[in-house]
């Protein structure tokens, strides 16, 4: 029998089996052949990101070399809000997993806090603390969408990388003792973490707006030596443990692909 003969056979088999009801991949994979009709796997798409955001940032203590020898009360530690900016590249996986790459400036945002002493040999006194913190952070991300729901997918993600934190321009004032301190900026590098929760929304079949909620741990950072200002007497400089912010993220995600829709069975 001739190749042609056998395709016409094989032709009039699977249109046979349409017209009777069964489904052209399935008889194709009967008869031993690829199943052509079947869905392709998950389209990768790579994507760019830009991000604003503003963060709400709190250090979990406050530490001088002071703080071992005194009767010393921390009565106030905060840390301003203030603006970040960020942009990324990233891939999309299809349907429900993605991954990404991102670079962030997190600066300049300010450092407050108060405390006081007493019957340290010299009398008693209080410190009042002033500093600008920066920050450049890097993260490698991995985020799951959770389904759709009117055109909105909700997701949740995790990411993992570095972080610089410095601590620029300390003052440390004792309005008692008539005393100013001025610490040497210092720049700590740290590993940094963070946990994601957001939703995004398809705007056109390239460009996705991204809402989205972050924990951020940025790790310990602190000022260099702190010096009087008549130069005559010094300490070794604050240290500020445990930061941690709060971010609220908007981003926009411009896919470098077209992404082609998914085919759907008729039946």
């Amino acid at each position: 029998m001739t190749t042609s003969r056998v395709s016409m056979l094989v032709g009039a088999a699977i249109g046979l089996a349409a017209m009777l009801g069964g489904s052209p991949g399935s008889v194709a994979a009967d008869l031993g052949l690829k199943d052509t009709y079947a869905p392709p796997p998950p389209q990768r798409t790579w994507y760019l990101k830009g991000t604003i955001g503003m963060h709400n940032h709190e250090v979990g203590g406050l530490w001088t070399e002071g703080y071992d020898d005194g009767n010393f009360t921390l009565h106030h530690k905060d840390m301003k809000t203030a603006p970040f900016f960020g942009v990324g590249v990233g891939v999309d996986h299809g349907r429900w997993l993605r991954f990404d790459v991102t670079g962030e400036y997190r600066g300049k945002w300010v450092f407050l806090a108060q405390d006081s002493y007493a019957n340290i040999g010299f009398g008693a006194g209080a410190n009042e603390y002033t500093a600008d913190i920066e920050s450049w952070l890097g993260l490698v991300n991995a985020y799951v969408d959770l389904g759709q729901w009117c055109g909105v997918t909700p997701y949740v993600g995790g990411g993992i990388g570095m972080a610089s934190v410095s601590v620029l321009g300390l003052r440390d004032t004792n309005p008692v003792q008539h005393t100013t301190y001025y610490g040497a900026d210092h720049t700590e590098y740290n590993f940094a973490w963070a946990l994601y929760a957001g939703m995004s929304y398809d705007v056109t079949d390239r460009v996705t707006l991204d809402f989205a909620y972050r924990y951020l741990d940025l790790g310990d950072a602190k000022t260099g030596r702190a010096t009087d200002y008549l130069g005559t007497s010094s300490y070794s400089g604050v240290e500020l443990s445990d930061i941690t912010s709060h971010d609220l993220m908007l981003s926009a995600r411009f896919a470098l692909d077209r992404r082609e829709p998914y085919p759907v069975a008729i039946k």
